[in-house]
């Protein structure tokens, strides 16, 4: 069940009304069903298996909480951790090892076919296990105690809202408010459905519309000149965004009208003035996550600039595969890995040369880190590595400007309207994030606002996501890009 299909815009209204009928302590209770609900229309051997997950790691944790040796403990620990990463593994990246094995036998000499083995990824299952990676680490460290309801720690793992695409929950931000009272708050719900509208804003209206050119140019690439192809990439960083972005505000704003606050999985990542900078803005629950349970586990910064930067490789190596099992992921990773390291390597050159805080050099890099990223974002979208390096070889080599003038914009896949409603999309986009940036809060001000006013104003939101998200020549709406890892 998506979050823009008919049975969702059913499934959630009733959620909630049922959700206040009911007395408190039954709330989580009735959450938790609802949840496997939602999660079952995905496949009842996919809820099997999110059952057997969650049922195992509370058992775990709980061991955990007992377990008094350091022995017993880290035996626990690995035991969670292997079972966790094992399922996922089998899943999602069996084949991948398999060819590679392969491949890596024929280059010696070996002959050595694979057998098939190819297994239906269950959906949120990068997700979930890492959330029960995370949990059971942090029960270990001490950091947050074992849970003890089976029913709220059940919740915590396949609460509808984040389960498929994130955030990665953290066991000591969601964990104490299951254990609360949450009553209803009129202005908690308002708050959550305008986050959700937004969210619907940018999915539906910003992301998918880009996804027409995107498709048509990454489609037949060779077909397209260097300015179409750049172009592509571009509305590619801008689809990626506003596709996830939009996932997490809809998450964020169910779990709010709900009366829960998951964290925030980005801000304005865009306006990143470094790579580093970037990845504190964007997929902010993952980078966090690689940070904590990899980066530093590995030994962070503490032992040296040879060892950090082989941190920074494995880490962002990682990164790569846990969003696919393929090598131009691990290609994209490691990228970014290059990325942070040459950020290092040349501080203290860039430090002597600082051009100051002022305007333009504040949005000089940005446009250089927007570049960067989104160089590395061809290698995300393309089928291989080789594809993304002649998608991006292409770029330099076939560069004609005219036709933005020519009508060749109009062969895309939008027309001239379509393309109108995406560059006005886009641009109340970047407006609200610098808004944002800024520390401007539309939401609060719109709050402050006499009430026809802000009636009117959520009418004419909500009729233009309608209108501009479902309109124009051969439209659909497409699942979340995030959903397939």
């Amino acid at each position: 069940m998506s979050f823009q299909s008919l049975g969702f815009l059913l499934f959630f209204p009733c959620c909630c009304l049922v959700n206040y009928l009911l007395p408190q302590r039954a709330r989580n209770g009735w959450l938790l069903a609802a949840s496997y609900f939602f999660y079952l229309c995905c496949g009842v051997p996919f809820a099997a298996l999110l059952a057997a997950v969650t049922l195992v790691s509370y058992g775990l944790g709980r061991a955990l909480e007992t377990a008094r040796s350091l022995p017993a403990r880290r035996a626990l620990l690995a035991a969670g951790i292997v079972a966790a990463a094992g399922v996922l593994a089998v899943f999602k990246y069996a084949g991948f090892a398999l060819q590679a094995a392969a491949d890596l036998l024929h280059l010696l000499g070996f002959a050595f076919a694979p057998p098939a083995f190819s297994l239906v990824l269950p959906a949120g299952l990068s997700f979930f296990t890492f959330q029960v990676i995370a949990y059971l680490a942090d029960v270990y460290r001490g950091n947050i105690p074992a849970e003890h309801s089976l029913v709220r720690y059940g919740l915590f793992v396949s609460f509808f809202a984040h389960i498929l695409s994130g955030p990665i929950a953290r066991g000591g931000q969601l964990l104490p408010q299951l254990e609360k009272p949450r009553p209803f708050d009129a202005a908690g719900v308002r708050d959550g459905l305008l986050l959700m509208l937004w969210g619907y804003f940018e999915k539906l209206v910003i992301a998918d519309r880009a996804a027409l050119a995107v498709d048509t140019v990454f489609g037949d690439y060779a077909a397209f000149g260097g300015v179409e192809r750049l172009l592509a990439a571009v509305l590619y960083a801008v689809q990626l965004y506003a596709d996830f972005a939009g996932y997490s505000h809809i998450a964020l704003g169910a779990a709010g009208v709900l009366g829960i606050r998951l964290a925030d999985n980005f801000r304005q990542p865009y306006l990143a003035q470094t790579v580093r900078d970037f990845w504190g803005r964007w997929h902010i629950s993952l980078s966090g996550w690689l940070r904590d349970y990899i980066y530093i586990p590995l030994g962070g910064s503490r032992r040296g600039k040879l060892r950090q930067y082989l941190n920074l490789l494995v880490t962002f190596l990682v990164s790569g595969l846990w969003h696919g099992a393929a090598w131009h992921f691990v290609f994209w990773g490691g990228l970014h890995a290059v990325y942070q390291i040459a950020s290092r390597l040349t501080g203290p050159v860039r430090r002597r040369v600082n051009l100051g805080q002022g305007l333009l050099p504040r949005w000089t890099r940005r446009l250089v880190t927007f570049g960067l990223v989104t160089a590395a974002w061809v290698f995300f979208r393309a089928d291989s590595v080789h594809q993304a390096l002649s998608y991006l070889g292409g770029i330099a080599g076939w560069f004609d400007p005219w036709v933005l003038t020519d009508g060749t914009l109009l062969t895309l896949g939008l027309d001239g309207w379509g393309w109108s409603v995406l560059l006005c999309g886009v641009l109340v986009l970047f407006g609200v994030d610098c808004l944002h940036e800024r520390g401007v809060r539309l939401r609060s001000i719109l709050a402050r606002q006499p009430v026809v006013y802000r009636w009117i104003v959520y009418y004419a939101a909500a009729a233009a996501v309608l209108v501009f998200g479902v309109w124009g020549p051969g439209y659909a709406a497409a699942n979340f890009v995030y959903f397939q890892f």
